[in-house]
């Protein structure tokens, strides 16, 4: 993922700002950790400041402003910063009826379901595998905005250390959650960023990238949470 938001800070006179500013026009959840010395802002002295925040399109924002507690001594700041594309806030709209991320009157069965214990625990606790041939049309389960993918990637494999090779396309739904398509074919993604798509429209062709130990599907409706996370979230098909 290429970078979608960033923390800018400005200093002038031993008096720190701090800015947050999404570069993307997508909604995207971002926590902002300061640590201090020697700062304080106008209600508190205390040396640490978290803030998660979601900004929209292109948004910036001012979080935090600190000036000296002694103007004679040094002052020391330093961050963290994490994002994830997203709402944190969104609400999933669990009455959608997704639908299959293949075409009609296809079959392909799932190898693993929601907390299967292969690898769907914790943040991928809900999220389905379908075994299918590399170079099988996917479609959209469900319609939104792509905000993200990645398709140049060659390397997969049964390991974890694979896992940041895969191909994947991220579709942003109208109630701010995002549909996740992970293992993808290289340079096979069928649309680009930016673009409407709507349930049942092909986005791109399967693959065996990243973290697979078969040509596959992942299929997951993932929820945005603070300090750069994500929790996916359970979903009914058609």
């Amino acid at each position: 993922m290429d970078n979608w938001a960033c923390v800018e800070k400005i200093e002038k006179n031993k008096q720190v700002s701090y800015w947050l500013y999404n570069q993307k026009p997508f909604v995207v959840t971002v926590t902002l950790e300061v640590n201090t010395r020697n700062l304080k802002t106008a209600t508190t002295n205390l040396p640490q400041h978290i803030f998660s925040r979601v900004l929209q399109g292109h948004q910036r924002v001012k979080v935090l402003e600190l000036q000296p507690i002694n103007i004679y001594q040094k002052i020391w700041y330093g961050e963290a910063f994490y994002w994830t594309p997203g709402n944190m806030l969104a609400l999933h709209q669990e009455d959608i009826v997704y639908q299959y991320p293949y075409a009609d009157g296809d079959y392909f069965p799932i190898v693993q379901g929601f907390g299967g214990g292969y690898s769907h625990s914790d943040a991928s606790q809900y999220a389905v595998d379908f075994a299918m041939p590399i170079g099988t049309p996917i479609h959209a389960a469900r319609s939104g905005i792509v905000i993200d993918l990645v398709e140049h990637q060659t390397r997969g494999g049964a390991s974890r250390k694979y896992a940041k090779y895969a191909n994947y396309l991220v579709i942003l739904h109208s109630d701010d959650t995002t549909g996740e398509y992970y293992h993808l074919r290289k340079n096979d993604v069928a649309v680009i960023q930016g673009e409407h798509v709507i349930a049942g429209q092909i986005i791109g062709y399967s693959g065996n990238t990243g973290f697979s130990s078969l040509p596959h599907l992942h299929f997951a409706v993932y929820h945005a949470k603070p300090f750069g996370k994500y929790q996916s979230l359970p979903f009914v098909f058609e």
